[in-house]
């Protein structure tokens, strides 16, 4: 029986870089997480009941509940659509202590000073524990969460293959000025700004684990010298769900992409006499299948 994936959402936390070019915001998970363990992801989480009720949509500002339908294609009921860029917003600030909201006066908060830090850090701490809704935090700070700050980038589905499965939409948002991106300590045990291409070479070395989904993202990423030129790609881009495919065979476990050339193949549940998966991605290559080696995804681009 087919397991099915939980709505969640996922922040790609960007911050220029000196003298060019920009960083990715990473997290790793703790080594005992039973989804992802010890992988590095972008900041994110499932939706909870409390993203989606009247009090907490009340306080968004920059995005309507039709226009976020209409951002998804229609494709998501308008009662679940704002409870995504909620949700965004949430584990953003959960996960990785970046709050994505306005002040009275329209402008992006930054804490005052090492006070204002600290009691945000503690609503952090209230928030992961259950003890605090992200409406009371809001209401209490008299802050708007700022939805219009998140850009809707990509839509990965979990494999079917998977017991535990998410349907996850991925948004691009800045790293906002005065804020510090830092991990947990709880469910990640490390946070780090680096290159999409120093993470990917680090993977390919074995320095760090990239979740198939991060990898391809970041893969993308690195196409883009500045973040205006990626933010001018997002406006033209038509976005469709990404359902990999998970397999193993001869024990040796790999995901194809919807766009490798034997996707359709695996799909329909026959397999190849030949298993022959390309060449090792280059810089620049779109990369069709990831396969698991020494506990962790190496990239390959495989041609029709």
């Amino acid at each position: 029986m087919l397991s099915i994936p939980k709505k969640s959402a996922t922040v790609v936390l960007l911050r220029n870089k000196i003298p060019e070019g920009f960083e990715v915001f990473l997290l790793k998970r703790h080594e005992k997480s039973s989804f992802m363990g010890g992988n590095y992801v972008y900041p994110g989480g499932r939706v909870d009941p409390d993203d989606s009720t009247l009090e907490i949509c009340s306080l968004c500002k920059g995005i309507s509940t039709e226009q976020a339908q209409q951002m998804f294609g229609g494709s998501i009921p308008s009662e679940e659509s704002l409870a995504l860029w909620i949700a965004a917003i949430r584990e953003l600030f959960e996960e990785s202590g970046v709050l994505l909201a306005y002040d009275q006066k329209g402008k992006l908060f930054q804490p005052k000073n090492s006070v204002e830090r600290e009691r945000f850090l503690d609503y952090r701490s209230q928030l992961q524990k259950g003890k605090l809704t992200l409406y009371q935090m809001a209401q209490e700070e008299r802050l708007f969460l700022a939805l219009d700050q998140l850009h809707y980038y990509a839509h990965w589905i979990t494999p079917e293959a998977r017991s535990q499965r998410f349907d996850t939409l991925f948004f691009i948002a800045l790293h906002p000025i005065g804020q510090e991106a830092s991990h947990d300590e709880k469910e990640t045990i490390d946070g780090l700004w680096l290159t999409p291409q120093k993470a990917l070479a680090e993977n390919l070395e074995g320095e760090m684990v990239l979740s198939p989904p991060t990898l391809k993202t970041l893969e993308d990423l690195s196409r883009f010298k500045t973040i205006n030129d990626l933010f001018s790609s997002i406006k033209t881009s038509e976005i469709r769900p990404i359902l990999p495919i998970l397999t193993k065979i001869s024990d040796q476990s790999f995901i194809l992409f919807p766009w490798d050339p034997e996707y359709e193949i695996f799909q329909r549940g026959k397999v190849p006499n030949h298993i022959d998966h390309g060449r090792p991605s280059q810089p620049g290559d779109n990369t069709t299948r990831v396969v698991l080696k020494e506990d962790r995804w190496i990239p390959y681009c495989r041609t029709a």
